[in-house]
C-alpha cells in the first residue's frame, strides 16, 4: 500500500512537471499564437546600432539601453557593427569609427546573450552583422565558440527556402540566427549571407524626410524576408566627417504614428509585411505594440525599460500611434517633427 501511494504521488509530480513543461513551451518570443509560424512569418523587434548605448554622451548614441535590457524588454534582433580588436581572439563593436563609439569586445555581448538563451529556452534571437572591417568568417567562429553558443547556432541549408517553426527552432535548440551583409564563408555556414534571404529598405533617413518603401540592398532584389529600417538623424559635418546623429527627441513620434504609417505603405508596396523591424531608442513609441499588431497576437502589455537620464523628452515613451492599426490607415500622412537638434547634438558632442 505504502509503495502504491510513493508510486501514485511520484506519478502526479511527473504529470504536474510535464504540464509545466508543455504549457512553458506554448509560448514562442512571449506569444503562444507564434509558436506555430515558421521564421519568416513572424516579425520581430529590432534595435539599430544595438551596441550604442554607451557612454551616455556619445555623438552616435542609437540606444539607451544596454543589450541584457533590450532582451529583457522583447527586443528579438540586434543589428551589430563588427569592427578590427586589438585582441586577436575579438571583435569590436563600433559605431562608424571606435574613436567615435567605441561600445567594447564583442566576447561581452555574446556572453550576455548566451545567458538569455540559457534562462529563457522559447526565445529565438538574430543577429545582423555589418561586417565593417571585412573581417574573416573565422573570426566570428572564435569569438562565438568560446563564448559557449555553438549549439544555439541554426544554420539554414543551402537552396532551401522552408524554414522551420519557432516551436520546431525550440525544440532543437537552434535558437540564435546570424546574418551577416557581406563575408560570408561556407567553411561558416551559420554565420549566413545576408541578401541570400532578406532584403533592406534604405537606412540613410533624414529628420522630416519620408520614410521610403523602396529596395535599397541588395540593389532592387526581392528576398523572402526582409528588414524594416526606421530611424532618423541629422548629418553633422565634425573632424572631415559627416556624421548620421541620431534624433532621440524625435523618437515617440518616430516609432509611434510615423513607424505605423511607414509599415502600412510597405506592406501595400510589397504586398508583404516587414520582420525585422528596426528603430533607434525603442523604449519610445509604440514599437512592441506594432510588431504584435503584425504578427497578429495580442500584445502582453510589456512595458519597455525607460532610462532615468536618456536626455529624451518624449511623452513617457507613448507616440501618436498608441491607437494605430498596423495594415489600415495606408493613407495617412506623415508629420514633420521641430526638433532642437543642435541642442541634441552639442549634448552629444563628446568623443
Amino acid at each position: 500500500m505504502r509503495s502504491s501511494l510513493v508510486l501514485s504521488v511520484a506519478t502526479t509530480l511527473l504529470s504536474a512537471s510535464l504540464v509545466q513543461q508543455t504549457h512553458a513551451q506554448q509560448l514562442c518570443n512571449g506569444y503562444a499564437g507564434l509558436c506555430a509560424k515558421t521564421y519568416d512569418q513572424v516579425a520581430y523587434p529590432t534595435t539599430h546600432n544595438a551596441y550604442a548605448y554607451q557612454p551616455a554622451d556619445a555623438l552616435a548614441l542609437n540606444q539607451h539601453n544596454d543589450i541584457p535590457t533590450q532582451l529583457g524588454d522583447g527586443i528579438r534582433a540586434f543589428m551589430l557593427d563588427a569592427y578590427k580588436s586589438t585582441n586577436p581572439n575579438d571583435i569590436q563593436l563600433c559605431h562608424t569609427s571606435c574613436n567615435l563609439l567605441d561600445a567594447g569586445p564583442l566576447s561581452k555581448v555574446l556572453s550576455q546573450i548566451k545567458s538569455f538563451l540559457d534562462d529563457n529556452k522559447n526565445e529565438v534571437i538574430t543577429i545582423f552583422w555589418e561586417n565593417s572591417a571585412d573581417l574573416a568568417a573565422s573570426q566570428f567562429q572564435t569569438v562565438y565558440a568560446a563564448a559557449g553558443l555553438s549549439d544555439y547556432l541554426y544554420t539554414q541549408s543551402a537552396g532551401t527556402t522552408k524554414w522551420p517553426t519557432l516551436a520546431e527552432m525550440i525544440s532543437s535548440g537552434k535558437r540564435l540566427v546570424n546574418f551577416i551583409a557581406s563575408g560570408a564563408d561556407a567553411s561558416v555556414p551559420w554565420l549566413m549571407n545576408e541578401y541570400d534571404y532578406v532584403f533592406e529598405t534604405p537606412y540613410q533617413i533624414t529628420k522630416g524626410a519620408e520614410f521610403p518603401c523602396t529596395i535599397d540592398r541588395p540593389s532592387g532584389e526581392r528576398k523572402q524576408m526582409y528588414v524594416l529600417n526606421h530611424f532618423i538623424s541629422q548629418t553633422l559635418a565634425t573632424g572631415g566627417q559627416n556624421i548620421d546623429v541620431p534624433q532621440p527627441d524625435a523618437a515617440a513620434q518616430t516609432n509611434g504614428e510615423d513607424l505605423v504609417t511607414h509599415i502600412n505603405s510597405c506592406q501595400s508596396t510589397f504586398s508583404q509585411v516587414p520582420n525585422f523591424v528596426a528603430v533607434d531608442f525603442y523604449e519610445k513609441g509604440t514599437l512592441l505594440q506594432t510588431v504584435a499588431q503584425i504578427n497578429d497576437v495580442p500584445f502582453n502589455n510589456k512595458t519597455p525599460t525607460q532610462p532615468k537620464n536618456s536626455g529624451s523628452s518624449g511623452n513617457n515613451g507613448k507616440g501618436k500611434g498608441n491607437g494605430g492599426e498596423v495594415l489600415m490607415s495606408k493613407g495617412a500622412d506623415l508629420k514633420a517633427i521641430g526638433v532642437a537638434a543642435m541642442a541634441v547634438v552639442c549634448g552629444y558632442m563628446a568623443f
